[in-house]
């Protein structure tokens, strides 16, 4: 959870709003005098239930908890957000533009550390040991320039001292991760007589390194710290490298190492990066399925099967659907991509190297072989039980039937239900009866949605979609300054939409972002759209702008509904009289906008129509 949604769950609209006006109660709402304009009869409400504000007077603004103390401070989202976050105890990070240059600062550490390891396994006489640990390895000349492989020395303090005198200080490089404290006072490097892989983000900027021993030393691999621009859960081994090849084949695959990778890359295999020894991470299947829709895990056959790794594939499989279900959800509707993850199998003992190495077809026909998991967790569960035994067919029957009951599409849970039946000889409707009993019906999912609290309640799917589109595909910018602030009624993305209008690149936006902002900025820049053309790209842009529209003009007619409602059973004639009066006079005004809006829809999709081949000729 994010530090904003934080703060509203933990603060309450009419608590803050109290601090500045009294609200009087009114049915389940709350009303008062606006405390933006002068007036006789109360026009300004606050909604607990969707905790927002709107004012039905002169002012016709409204908005969240943020909103208000902006308006009503006169500050920006930063400062409101900081004020907030003192009084719900949140504590926030450094300020946008002081986290900014703190990381481009450990960017520019990493980059100069890179190239003196690099310049040293090129070079240096020392470095003797790791061109040839590399040869052995086969890795090409090719190879050792494209992933900027390094050598650290058998140095306490080489690094330290190349850097110093390069102008940084030591407790940057300290924060950086390169050195670290001693026992006895004083820094020393942290990677010594070391073969060094430079650890690059997707954007190819250097975040971090691992280190593989050229000694005897115990730690074999070593990485560095987490940092403020690394962290080994949400990075992947070669991603800058090999997005392109993910992208175009829809397939990504996972190995386990460095070698791995620059293996497969040195064979033609482009599309292979790595998760650096650790069991795959939601944040890295994030990374993946924004690129393409299939994946592959490549597991080691003597590690396949047990307690760890169906856990690890658990984790990896409930990331890989939500992945596809939070978009559907996010587009409003079932979306029709489909994905696969599957499972490769390496010969016993080997490594994707070593096969590689070998026979860089045997690992293609592996690749092609690929067990879907739902096949591989069949495997791996039957084939350590004895299913001539009662004990281990019903042991089978509890660790597969919720799995199977997960599955969403319907034909699929019924073949492997089918599946199952044959293995344990269970009648195949009792496992139907118990998989639809473990498996949330319908209302049940309803009501886990309606039981979250509000500050999850109230996204804002369509304002999420048109912002995706517009930081995903600059060439946009023309349509998306059709935009204004009010078609955005959440203000982080009110917010981050201002930011982009006021950024010519996504460099600079990133610069002027406040860092709070920054998850949610990521998130969207990160989320999968679906396959299109400029053309339609255009075309759906201007489509939601008229949908925004359309739902901000809805909300009104619903609210002034309620409020209409709320008045007449309060009994109060001249509230009645003069409120209702106004609620009606705008709800009518709303009616006139929505039939101009459905009236401009065609010419507006023309427009788009007549943009799309001005830019394109």
């Amino acid at each position: 959870m994010g530090v904003i949604d934080e703060v509203k769950q933990r603060l309450d609209i009419v608590d803050v709003v109290s601090d500045y006006v009294t609200l009087h109660k009114s049915g389940r709402n709350f009303k008062a005098l606006c405390p933006f304009h002068t007036e006789k009869t109360p026009s300004f409400f606050v909604f607990p239930e969707r905790q927002s504000w709107r004012c039905f007077g002169s002012c016709a603004s409204g908005g969240d908890i943020f909103a208000f103390v902006m308006k009503k401070e006169g500050i920006d989202f930063g400062e409101a957000l900081r004020l907030l976050a003192q009084r719900a105890g949140v504590t926030l990070a450094p300020k946008g533009k002081e986290r900014a240059e703190e990381g481009e600062r450990f960017y520019h550490i990493n980059e100069a550390a890179a190239l003196y390891y690099h310049n040293l396994l090129l070079k240096a006489k020392g470095a003797e040991i790791a061109r040839s640990h590399l040869e052995r390895r086969g890795v090409s000349a090719e190879m050792v320039q494209v992933f900027q492989l390094g050598f650290s020395p058998d140095s306490w303090d080489a690094l330290l001292k190349h850097l110093v005198n390069g102008g940084y200080g030591e407790d940057e490089l300290l924060a950086a991760g390169l050195v670290m404290e001693r026992e006895g006072g004083g820094r020393r490097d942290l990677f010594r007589n070391r073969l060094i892989f430079p650890i690059r983000n997707e954007q190819g900027r250097v975040v971090g390194f691992g280190g593989r021993a050229l000694d005897e030393t115990l730690l074999k691999y070593l990485n560095s710290p987490q940092t403020a621009v690394f962290d080994k859960s949400g990075v992947l081994y070669g991603l800058d490298r090999a997005k392109g090849a993910i992208r175009g084949q829809g397939l990504a695959i996972i190995v386990e190492g460095y070698m791995d990778v620059i293996a497969a890359h040195q064979f033609g295999m482009t599309n292979v990066v790595a998760s650096m020894g650790t069991s795959v991470t939601p944040r890295q299947i994030d990374l993946i399925r924004r690129l393409a829709a299939n994946l592959t895990l490549a597991l080691d056959a003597d590690a396949a099967g047990d307690g760890a790794t169906l856990r690890g594939l658990e984790i990896a499989r409930k990331a890989f659907s939500q992945r596809l279900t939070s978009m559907s959800d996010w587009l409003g509707g079932t979306s029709k991509l489909r994905g696969g993850l599957k499972i490769t199998l390496l010969p016993r003992g080997k490594d994707p190297d070593e096969v590689l190495r070998e026979s860089p077809e045997e690992w293609q026909r592996l690749v092609e072989e690929a067990l879907p998991l739902a096949d591989y967790f069949f495997e791996a569960v039957t084939s350590r039980l004895d299913l001539t035994r009662e004990e281990d067919r019903a042991l089978a029957a509890e660790r597969l039937l919720p799995f199977i009951s997960e599955m969403e599409d319907g034909v699929e849970r019924e073949l492997y239900l089918k599946r199952l039946a044959g293995l344990v000889g269970v009648d195949e409707k009792t496992l139907q009866t118990r998989a639809a009993e473990l498996r949330p019906t319908k209302g049940e999912r309803a009501k886990r949605v309606v039981s979250l609290p509000p500050s999850q309640l109230l996204r804002h799917p369509v304002e999420e979609y048109c912002l995706s589109l517009l930081l995903q595909h600059p060439q946009l910018r023309a349509i998306g300054e059709q935009f204004s602030a009010e078609d955005f009624e959440g203000t982080e993305n009110r917010e981050l939409f201002l930011a982009w209008r006021d950024s010519p690149d996504e460099e600079t936006l990133r610069q002027i972002l406040d860092v709070n902002l920054r998850e949610h900025f990521e998130s969207l820049m990160n989320r999968e759209l679906p396959p299109a053309s400029e053309r339609e790209l255009e075309t759906a842009l201007v489509d939601h702008l008229r949908r925004l529209r359309e739902e901000r003009l809805r909300r009104l007619k619903v609210v002034e509904g309620v409020l209409i409602s709320e008045a007449e059973s309060e009994g109060d004639k001249n509230v009645i009289k003069e409120q209702v009066e106004t609620l009606l006079q705008s709800g009518l005004e709303v009616t006139a906008q929505l039939k101009r809006l459905f009236e401009k829809e065609k010419s507006e999709v023309e427009w788009s129509d007549e943009l799309g081949k001005e830019r394109r000729s």
